[in-house]
């Protein structure tokens, strides 16, 4: 068996997201034929195709614009030509693997049929990829997929792509942050799931003077930036930013938090807890996907079904170690090298090469 030649399609530029950009480096480092193409409109694989040539393996990253995301009539024709270029590849050899971020797409417009189009996708792909055994599971159980086509590679850490952040002081004048105070920290795209409305009210039912809350991100709509800033506007203790953020900007606010919050009400992994970790700062996150994966001693988990569960857990910050704990963070991310992710990635496309072989 030669070398394969393997086409990642995604939606989303690889130069926008570091996950992808870290992922094909380093599938190309252990030795890949690697392409990365950037699809979207009416036939993403076929435009892949012509782009990058023929391909032995064709690797998915995010199904969301694929099969949910768009008028009724745009996902339903864009869903159905996806499957119909899927299998006119499938007829001259070309095996598929998926690696699945969510289950569904977070603003789920069209749920039942991007679920019915995952459970197809699902049967249909020579493998699933996911992050940890708890989405494996998840997964499997949503897709009605049997657990021995779904293979577990876990989320490479950011250690290193970002510049590396000011210790805690330096940051905190350079924001004219109080050096005596816990520095709760949110950053990202701001979107409906990421729960900051939520946050926000947990937060302002604390009577604590030594804390403060940033949010930091652009909004994903000007609606719901205008209505997290005037509930915001409601505690002094609160600050926002809302806009984009650039990376060297970013790392200030990493330097100056004591732990970073992402209340997100789905969610099957967390690139964000990644890079918090990966930066040594722990995380407050519920008990969705491979959060739950996080230990104890690196994490504050709550129960996001519990009505106080948010609030108890921003409590129990306030007086929990929080530097010992960020250090175990980083300890945990620090257990999956991107080498490491290249190397299991590799292993699953032999793997699948293998059985299509023996067919």
């Amino acid at each position: 068996m030669g070398l394969l030649k393997i086409l990642i399609l995604t939606p989303f530029p690889g130069t926008t997201n570091p996950y992808l950009s870290l992922f094909t480096q380093s599938l190309r480092e252990a030795g890949g034929n690697v392409s990365l193409a950037c699809k979207r409109g009416l036939l993403p694989l076929w435009s892949a195709i012509r782009e990058s040539g023929r391909a032995d393996l064709i690797h998915l990253q995010w199904h969301d614009v694929y099969f949910g995301k768009g008028s009724t009539p745009v996902v339903v024709v864009r869903t159905v030509m996806f499957f119909f270029q899927a299998f006119v590849l499938r007829l001259l050899g070309t095996r598929f693997v998926w690696t699945v971020h969510n289950v569904l797409s977070h603003e789920r417009q069209h749920p039942r049929w991007e679920l019915m189009a995952c459970r197809a996708y699902g049967r249909f792909v020579d493998r699933i990829i996911v992050h940890c055994e708890v989405a494996a599971r998840l997964v499997g159980d949503a897709y009605r997929v049997p657990r021995h086509r779904i293979s577990v590679v876990p989320h490479g850490h950011y250690a290193g792509w970002y510049p590396p952040p000011e210790n805690k002081a330096k940051a905190r004048k350079r924001l004219q942050l109080p050096h005596d105070t816990r520095v709760f920290l949110f950053f990202g795209l701001v979107r409906e799931y990421k729960g900051l409305k939520n946050l926000l009210d947990a937060f302002q039912r604390i009577d604590a003077t030594g804390c403060q809350l940033l949010i930091i991100g652009k909004p994903h709509s000007p609606s719901l930036g205008r209505s997290l800033l005037e509930q915001a506007a409601q505690d002094s203790r609160v600050l926002t930013r809302f806009e984009y953020v650039p990376d060297d900007v970013l790392v200030t606010y990493l330097g100056a938090a004591d732990l970073v919050v992402l209340p997100y009400r789905d969610a099957l992994t967390s690139g964000a807890a990644i890079l918090a970790a990966s930066y040594g700062r722990p995380v407050l996150v519920p008990r969705h996907g491979c959060m739950q994966e996080f230990p104890p001693d690196a994490a504050i988990l709550y129960d996001p079904e519990r009505p106080q569960g948010l609030a108890e857990a921003i409590t129990r910050a306030l007086s929990a170690p929080l530097e010992s704990m960020g250090h175990a963070a980083k300890r945990h991310v620090a257990q999956h090298p991107w080498s490491d992710v290249a190397s299991q990635t590799l292993a699953v496309y032999q793997e699948v090469a293998r059985s299509a072989n023996a067919a």
